[in-house]
């Protein structure tokens, strides 16, 4: 089943029909969000308004701020009043504004795959909501609001039951408590399979307090990590050690008989709890998903021993009068017949779950499924009713530690879509409410009416409602995952973690995401199986390996990656759907069925890897520059024949530290939403092409670690591409930015052969239109783009501008206002997105600016300095300390 396209005629109307959301502080309560046809108040065309809203990550909120232009949200920022993002975004809120308008979206209500209309939907969805053992099935429920419309939903209906399931829970997160470390506390972490650095919905909150860690007591802070396959979190760690995931379990006990005095024969285990002792109330051991429940008890006792400054805060979607079902008894009633209606509500458990649920959901008679997308739940149900995007939606959602945020729409629905909140209350009768009138009944009902405007109104404003926050909760024993101590003869043991572009799939059909690179093996538009070295033997990267277990067969091309756990495979979740649009579906393959263990054969055959980088060595150059301790000052500029380039007024530059960098990419999918970068598809990656003008290199180190280098143009004082270039289409402009003149490019490409650091990127073909890839040339995806910044066509070379777009405006609200332009004023789109906070900005000539700073600080060094070509983004060294620690 698939939705109706959208004709030209109907995006445009998305540009004059769009206001959205206006202000937050000007907009009357309960306004409607209407087509404006006299200019709203504090609306200026050509300047973009900012509006505070959360956005939702497996069922948890990140607050953001949403850049709309005349009623059109274009990009995602970071808002720094919110504890789960602090101003720090990650690759899936920067790819909302795709999600938005994404062609494959469903467009209306459907029946047995037929056009139907809300109103019969709305009466069997209240007809089934009555029926006796009738089930409602969601994904986590984080949202306030829909946690009280349940709880009365199911008082309203005695016969209904709720199960919810999660498909990627955040880190350090169990049933019964949410562990939240207090990072400027912290001197000595020990990572026993744990991965807070990775993707999910306390990556931005725990990579900001990580960086700033290492940032703030760089001589001090140490971290030891133990884990089956490589990580974020184990790229960045001082020591890592991989282990198989049956042998976690005994690493924390071992942690623990080492602090009781006892001897240790591993090393690594050693020496952490050498670090824990050494640390002395400044260390914690966070524990992973694949601990026993022995194990996990063996942490929770080093922790309260050495004072770990560690909260437990209540998980996001555990509520006082909420107690859903676990989805297994769901699963076995179903088989046995005995649910007559099933209702599933913004969740996708066909694919979640497997074939398992796929082939149990077929004898339940009635079936209704609300989502998004006619997804693989949609196809295996009788009725599909398309939900909102958070972007066009009111409600609230509780972040990862406690604080609430409000969700506000930023655009009129484009769709004949509903509010999950409409559904929910469609389900006890006829209903007329809102979702704003719902929401605002929920937050009434907690603040009373004394004052309530004024909260509401700041709520909205701030994107945070005050008074909300952790809430800690009594430690309890968690019974941890029930895996057999070691692997049978002849097998490897698996280990499977969301995906760090498509999360649990349920950003397969974003175009964006697909092509964003694995931090570690770069690979895009689908997932590997990764085999260490030893266990790989004569296997080679793109070799088909069949992987079997228990009856269930995956086919996937492998990838040997060093710094994977010998006798363990690593497999990544969210691939493999059937039905996610023409951009997820056929992507990859499922792995969730395999167990625990599996059986390895090699197919004899190969298959076409999409990556954008295979070598991971530096080759004796100094490519990402390495320092085992702080050196006392910056190495001495090379000498030179050519004088320095003079700016007239500002000289930018960016200075980017390579120790805070986490990889996670943030800042790539931040500069395509930016400045309009198209995607290429896999067959043109294949081929070495790419557009992305930001990308983030990997370096295996020798901790057994990964060293990350964004690399954007390096805008060289002396550029190479310059001096090639037939029509003067490379030039440099007054502020001693490398700019590229588009309309004067006749595609020589001169420029790019002669760049040594491999920034410039070229249109072989149409890529943002006529010639898209797949459905990214849709009409609904123009109102996508950044009015500021041009889109290119086939023909012409580009590359990373330093956001000049971002210059420009700085440039005339201080020329208007009479003033210099102040450092921090102009910050880039990567800058702005990275929730480690590695990258510096600003005018070399401001000597009180923070990147002037950062060139002045120790490790600064410049990328391949010897060529003379004198870059103006430069960068600080990885510092790695030895093993003392």
């Amino acid at each position: 089943m698939k939705g109706a396209g959208t004709s030209r005629r109907d995006a445009l109307k998305l540009f004059s029909g769009g206001a959205a959301a206006l202000i937050a502080g000007c907009r009357p309560a309960g306004a409607g969000i209407v087509p404006y046809r006299d200019m709203p108040e504090g609306m200026v065309p050509g300047k973009p308004l900012f509006f505070a809203t959360s956005l939702p990550l497996a069922g948890a909120g990140r607050g953001v701020l949403i850049e709309s232009h005349e009623g059109r949200p274009a990009k995602v920022h970071g808002n720094p009043a919110h504890p789960g993002s602090l101003g720090g975004t990650d690759v899936f809120a920067e790819a909302a504004v795709l999600d938005l308008f994404d062609p494959s979206r469903s467009t209306a209500p459907l029946r047995e795959g037929r056009p139907t209309g809300w109103g019969a939907l709305a009466a069997e969805l209240a007809r089934l909501s009555g029926t006796d053992g009738a089930v409602l099935l969601t994904g986590p429920v984080g949202s306030p609001t829909m946690a009280r419309q349940i709880a009365r939903l199911l008082t309203a209906r005695p016969g209904l039951r709720h199960v919810s399931y999660r498909t990627a829970a955040p880190a350090l997160c169990s049933d019964t408590h949410q562990l939240w470390p207090d990072w400027g506390a912290l001197d000595a972490v020990v990572s026993v399979g744990a991965d807070p650095l990775g993707p999910g919905p306390t990556q931005i909150a725990f990579a900001k307090g990580w960086a700033q860690a290492r940032r703030d007591r760089r001589g001090v802070f140490r971290s030891h990590v133990f884990e089956a396959g490589p990580s974020l979190t184990g790229a960045h760690a001082d020591r890592r050690t991989a282990l198989r995931p049956s042998q976690m379990s005994a690493v924390a006990q071992a942690l623990q008989a080492a602090l009781d005095g006892g001897a240790v024969e591993t090393p690594a285990v050693a020496a952490a709890a050498r670090a824990l002792q050494r640390a002395d109330g400044r260390a914690a051991v966070l524990p992973g998903p694949d601990l026993s429940g022995a194990a996990r008890a063996a942490v929770d006792r080093i922790n309260a021993r050495i004072g770990a400054p560690l909260r437990r805060l209540r998980p996001f979607d555990v509520w006082d009068d909420l107690a859903p079902e676990p989805v297994e008894t769901l699963l076995q009633d179903m088989q046995s017949g005995q649910v007559p209606a099933l209702i599933v509500l913004g969740a996708n458990p066909v694919y979640d779950l497997g074939a398992g649920f796929a082939a149990a959901i077929s004898r339940v008679p009635q079936r209704l499924h609300f989502g998004r997308h006619v997804d693989e739940t949609a196809n295996a149900c009788i009725w599909h009713g398309p939900l909102h995007d958070p972007l066009e939606d009111w409600s609230d959602l509780r972040g990862p530690d406690g604080t609430v945020g409000l969700v506000q729409p930023l655009i009129a629905p484009l769709h004949d879509s509903r509010s999950a909140h409409e559904v929910l209350a469609m389900m006890q009768g006829p209903a007329a409410a809102s979702p704003h009138a719902i929401l605002r009944e929920t937050w009434a009902e907690a603040w009373g009416m004394d004052g309530f405007e004024d909260r509401w109104m700041r709520a909205l404003h701030d994107g945070v409602v005050a008074g909300t926050g952790p809430e800690e909760v009594a430690a309890a024993a968690s019974a941890g995952p029930a895996r057999p101590a070691a692997a049978p003869a002849g097998t490897l043991e698996t280990t499977r973690c969301p995906s760090p572009s498509v999360l649990d799939g349920s950003f397969a059909a974003n175009a964006w995401l697909q092509e964003c690179p694995d931090p570690f093996t770069k690979q895009v538009w689908g997932n590997a199986v990764w085999l260490s070295p030893q266990d790989a033997g004569d296997i080679a990267d793109g070799d088909l390996v069949e992987l079997s277990s228990d009856g269930d067969r995956v086919i996937l091309p492998a990838i040997v990656v060093k710094g994977q756990a010998q006798g363990c495979v690593t497999l990544h979740i969210g691939y493999g759907r059937d039905a996610a649009g023409p951009i997820g579906s056929g992507i990859g393959a499922r792995v969730q069925d395999l167990g625990p263990f599996v059986t390895l054969r090699p197919t004899g055959e190969r298959a076409a890897l999409a990556r954008v980088q295979s070598d991971f060595g530096q080759h004796g150059r100094e490519i990402l520059k390495l320092a085992h301790s702080v050196p006392s000052e910056p190495p001495a500029q090379r000498p030179s024949f050519y004088a320095p380039r003079e700016s007239e007024g500002h000289a930018w530059g960016m200075v980017i530290d390579t120790d805070a960098c986490i990889g996670c990419n943030a800042c790539m999918i931040a500069c395509q939403s930016e400045n309009n970068i198209p995607v290429v598809g896999p067959d043109e990656i294949g081929r070495g092409r790419n557009m992305q003008w930001m990308r983030v290199d990997r370096y295996d180190l020798d901790t057994g670690g990964s060293g990350f280098q964004p690399v954007p143009c390096m805008h060289c004082e002396q550029a190479p591409c310059e001096p090639v270039c037939p029509v003067e289409a490379s030039v440099h402009d007054s502020e001693g930015l490398n700019v590229q003149v588009y309309n004067r490019c006749i595609g020589t490409r001169f420029c790019q052969a002669n760049c040594p650091y491999k920034v410039r990127h070229f249109n072989f073909y149409d890529y943002a239109d006529k010639q898209a890839f797949e459905n990214q040339g849709a009409d609904l995806l123009q109102a996508l783009r950044n009015p500021d910044v041009s889109v290119r066509a086939r023909g012409v070379m580009e590359k990373c501008t330093y956001c000049v777009q971002r210059i420009s405006a700085a440039r005339r609200e201080a020329k208007k206002e009479n003033r210099d332009i102040a450092d921090g004023e102009v910050v880039t789109a990567c800058q702005a997105a990275c929730p480690a906070e590695a990258i510096r900005f600003g005018d070399l000539n401001d000597p009180g600016a923070a990147v002037t700073a950062a060139k002045a600080d120790p490790r600064h060094y410049t990328l391949l300095d010897e060529l003379g070509t004198r870059p103006r983004t430069t960068y600080l060294a990885r510092v790695v300390p030895g093993d003392e620690g």
